[in-house]
């Protein structure tokens, strides 16, 4: 088949000035170089578009090493491999990697292998492929792993979700449901408070925009207190969420997205009720859990063909449109996954 002689990609231009205003990206091409030995060309079919964007476009230091200006946005992709001059890959198959935005890209093809974080995949063809990058993909795999490995999610346990409408949020609430406990969400309008309800049936809903007092909205939705508060906000949701905990409650946390690209950090003001509530508070990274997902790939892949969960993903299509869509994040325009089609799959 004729290969592309053109690789178009965004670029970062300028860091997030006090929250993003959709000028951090510059829109860039430039020619394929041939492939030389031990070299694939991949071709990027959908762009997962997640909160750690917005750390990676900032000049603040993360988990990963931190993004310099002029260099190609970073994200998880589902790829296709298009050539190959490596002996490990070959024409036709998938990978889910982290890249950069990009239409095309020539990587090393063992610097794929021995990165902890690139995955062959092979999607089950009963399956949609973007199901690979929402329900299947790295969110499904952090709340499957917060939940389960550390939040130890009990039967009849009543379980908190900030943002339980996003990506995270929304597989959270479906393996806190699959586990028998009580699960509320927070969420912000009232379609995601409706979804959230109708669809996902969750016990109670509380719609952080339409609450003058969060905090007594939670304690009147779950009085008799927290025991798991899955957060992926942090910030003023946290606040109100503390006071609501039970004694010796657990809170994973998953994600600060309230938190990222803000010149000024929230200061939590009922931190030291981790104290007096001898509260079990920890975060986790999902590259630390890699070894694991081939186990707990398959389990999910039977689930969701079952009609045990769902894949809700908002799709955009063009990457052309990835930094107009990357702004949902902020705004909370979207529901569920929020992904970019690349290519036609």
């Amino acid at each position: 088949m004729a290969l592309p002689n053109k690789i178009h990609s965004w670029i970062i231009d300028h860091y997030l000035r006090d929250g993003l205003d959709g000028t951090e990206l510059r829109w860039e091409s430039r020619d394929i170089p041939e492939l030389k030995q031990g070299q694939v060309l991949i071709k990027t079919c959908l762009l997962s578009l997640d909160a750690s964007n917005l750390l990676w476009l900032s000049d603040k230091e993360d988990y990963l090493p931190q993004l310099q200006l002029g260099e190609i946005m970073r994200g998880n992709i589902i790829a296709r491999i298009e050539s190959s001059s490596h002996p490990d890959f070959f024409e036709g198959e998938y990978i889910l990697t982290l890249q950069g935005w990009s239409d095309y890209a020539v990587v090393d093809g063992d610097a794929l292998l021995s990165d902890k974080i690139t995955m062959k995949i092979r999607p089950n063809p009963a399956l949609p492929l973007d199901a690979y990058v929402g329900t299947l993909g790295v969110t499904g795999w952090s709340a499957y792993v917060g939940l389960i490995k550390i939040g130890k999610v009990k039967a009849g346990e009543r379980i908190l979700i900030s943002g339980a409408a996003g990506a995270t949020g929304i597989m959270a609430a479906q393996f806190a449901k699959a586990a028998g406990a009580k699960v509320y969400g927070i969420a912000g309008g009232a379609k995601k408070c409706q979804f959230l309800k109708n669809t996902l049936n969750l016990d109670g809903v509380v719609d952080y925009k339409a609450e003058q007092s969060l905090q007594l909205a939670i304690g009147e939705l779950i009085p008799e207190g927290v025991d798991v508060f899955f957060d992926n906000v942090g910030g003023e949701i946290l606040d109100a969420a503390l006071p609501n905990m039970c004694i010796n409650g657990r809170i994973v946390a998953s994600g600060s997205v309230s938190q990222y690209g803000q010149a000024e950090q929230y200061g939590v003001k009922n931190l030291p009720l981790v104290t007096s509530k001898r509260l079990r508070m920890e975060g986790f990274l999902i590259l630390d859990y890699i070894d694991q997902i081939p186990e707990i790939l398959p389990v999910m892949e039977e689930w969701l063909l079952a009609g045990k969960l769902i894949n809700k993903n908002h799709l955009v299509t063009g990457l052309e449109n990835a930094p107009s869509a990357l702004k949902l994040l902020v705004t909370g325009g979207n529901i569920g996954k929020l992904v970019v089609s690349v290519d036609k799959v």
